[in-house]
């Protein structure tokens, strides 16, 4: 299996786990399983009950680290997973494919494409004919067009187009999906007689889909892919923006000073029963409800000192063992996204 394949695997298998696991948001199931020509198939995504704020995250402002490349894949292949059960419930008969899947591969086109083929789905199969044919550039040899994801109604007549990437790459996005749209336009549909109404997506992540955890177990680091400078940027229909924030111990103690009272408060909870990451929530919950007063001054040292500057300093006073910093994290953040939103009663993650 060549090294993309393996890389694409591996990240498509944790997203697979972490459904299992339940730390995942539910989603509606992507529909049924569609028959490649090669006769792969695609996979049904396991159902799951759990709220993916089990594990709250809060945009920092800023990235802390440019993601690395198996970052920049999880990032694509998360939204994918979102924008396919948002279209799927808007057009039940429809399909999502990501990059070459229209041909039935992933990311190497094949020498003598052969187009995805839906068994019972006459008109859907010519849209990804045609696709699988001439949708490229025509400069070079198979040099064909990738979209992060597309989604086409069963009908074919309806289909809309996503691309994932972090702001510093936001124009060239932009560009490209004008770009595949005119050739998707003038070149696919004129070619083909075909009427399908291609258009960027208007689909964004909602609320409870702004974060998603990339930490690894064994990490002292607390990873997450933040994709809030989608709405912070105004980025335009059919681009989704991320950033990578990165939470850790601090070396050095930090330039904040919390309330003895308060600071003696979550010492002693935080010794009494340990927060880990999946129970964050409810942890900090029950603890904000014991002690409303920390809550306060919770809220006020954010818009002070920095929500960043703030998780640090909580987990100082955790002072957690090594290995246990992405708990301390998710429960420092869990009580600062509570303490922000008692008035406002947003979701959490939303400030």
């Amino acid at each position: 299996m060549a090294p993309a394949l393996k890389r694409r695997a591996k990240i498509t298998r944790s997203l697979r786990d972490r459904e299992e696991r339940c730390v995942m948001p539910a989603v509606a199931t992507m529909g049924a399983n569609f028959e490649f020509a090669s006769g792969i198939r695609t996979r049904r995504t396991p159902k799951c009950s759990a709220d993916f704020r089990a594990l709250a995250m809060i945009c920092l402002g800023s990235p802390q680290s440019a993601p690395t490349p198996l970052e920049a894949e999880a990032s694509q292949l998360r939204i994918v997973q979102l924008f396919r059960a948002d279209f799927l419930r808007r057009y039940p008969d429809g399909i999502v494919i990501s990059e070459l899947e229209y041909m039935g591969r992933t990311t190497a086109a094949p020498n003598h494409p052969g187009p995805l083929v839906i068994p019972g789905k006459a008109r859907l199969t010519t849209v990804l004919a045609a696709l699988a044919s001439d949708f490229r550039r025509w400069i070079g040899n198979r040099d064909y067009r990738k979209c992060d994801a597309m989604g086409i109604s069963g009908d074919g007549v309806s289909a809309e187009l996503l691309e994932v990437t972090t702001v510093d790459n936001a124009a060239s996005a932009t560009a490209q999906t004008i770009s595949k749209l005119a050739i998707l336009k003038e070149t696919v549909n004129r070619i083909h007689n075909l009427a399908v109404d291609w258009r960027p997506t208007i689909w964004r992540p909602g609320p409870d889909q702004l974060f998603y955890n990339i930490s690894q177990g064994n990490s002292r680091q607390f990873r997450y892919l933040c994709f809030q400078p989608t709405y912070r940027v105004e980025a335009p229909a059919g681009v989704i923006l991320y950033e990578v924030h990165v939470v850790e111990r601090p070396q050095v103690p930090v330039p904040i000073q919390i309330p003895q009272d308060a600071s003696d408060r979550l010492r002693r909870a935080a010794r009494a029963n340990p927060p880990n990451e999946q129970m964050a929530e409810s942890w900090a919950r029950k603890f904000l409800s014991e002690n409303p007063i920390v809550g306060t001054v919770l809220r006020g040292l954010a818009f002070v000192a920095g929500v960043i500057v703030l998780i640090g300093a909580i987990i100082l006073i955790f002072d957690p063992i090594p290995g246990d910093e992405a708990a301390a994290a998710a429960a420092a953040m869990w009580l600062i996204s509570l303490s922000l939103n008692q008035s406002s009663r947003q979701p959490p993650g939303v400030i």
